[in-house]
């Protein structure tokens, strides 16, 4: 996958912590960006969304963000530990995929030191991977070849909006072959979507569902659509 490095200091993760913002030392040699940069494009997050942003909880879904963010504060430990979480709700957007991905961020702030320039995590939305390896039968694409193998041995994977449709069998199994994978050599995955534990089910069927659900700690939101509310 084709990855050119470019130095912005207007874009800077650590703008508003570094005290060497806007100096002389503030330039494209920063390992500290440099490593940023590299596991931020490698991720796949899109760009749009590689900034944190503040979230405030409704009322009902403050038990849900203190327990992402017991999750968060030590988000080493969980990646390294192979552990997995389902975040999911009834409604649109009140913070899923934005919490998955500041879990990432988090967990890139954490390892970013001594890295090397490792892919260390990947943003994955579901709906249109399953698109791309439908596309891949008739036309190889080897970035999308590249993608899929890191998935088997990547530190940490945001599979978001999953089950948004039923799967059908060609789906379910090349869903399945990545994850099973995954699980079985104890890689962690941070999964998004909007079913319960039934309707998961249903959708997803028993093997994958229970990926899913029983291997992770599941998480709901019950609040409103919060874009917007900060």
């Amino acid at each position: 996958m084709a990855y050119e490095y470019i130095f912005n200091m207007t874009k800077c993760w650590y703008a508003g912590a570094c005290g060497k913002f806007k100096t002389d030392e503030c330039n494209a040699s920063c390992i500290r960006y440099m490593e940023m940069d590299f596991l931020m494009q490698n991720s796949g997050i899109p760009r749009n969304r590689q900034y944190s942003v503040p979230l405030t909880p409704s009322k009902k879904d403050v038990q849900a963000f203190l327990t992402l963010k017991d999750i968060k504060d030590d988000i080493v430990a969980f990646v390294e530990n192979g552990e997995s979480v389902y975040i999911y709700s009834d409604n649109f957007g009140n913070g899923k995929t934005t919490w998955a991905i500041k879990l990432m961020q988090k967990y890139f702030d954490d390892i970013w030191a001594g890295n090397g320039f490792r892919c260390r995590g990947i943003f994955i939305h579901v709906p249109t991977f399953l698109t791309k390896i439908k596309e891949g039968i008739s036309r190889r694409d080897e970035d999308f070849e590249t993608l899929k193998s890191r998935l088997m041995t990547v530190d940490l994977v945001i599979w978001d909006d999953i089950a948004a449709t039923k799967l059908g069998d060609f789906d379910h199994a090349n869903l399945l072959t990545y994850i099973d994978q995954r699980k079985l050599q104890q890689l962690s995955n941070i999964y998004t979507g909007n079913l319960p534990q039934e309707e998961l089910q249903d959708a997803l069927g028993n093997r994958l569902s229970s990926r899913v659900w029983n291997d992770s700690t599941p998480v709901r939101f019950v609040g409103a659509d919060r874009r917007g509310v900060r």
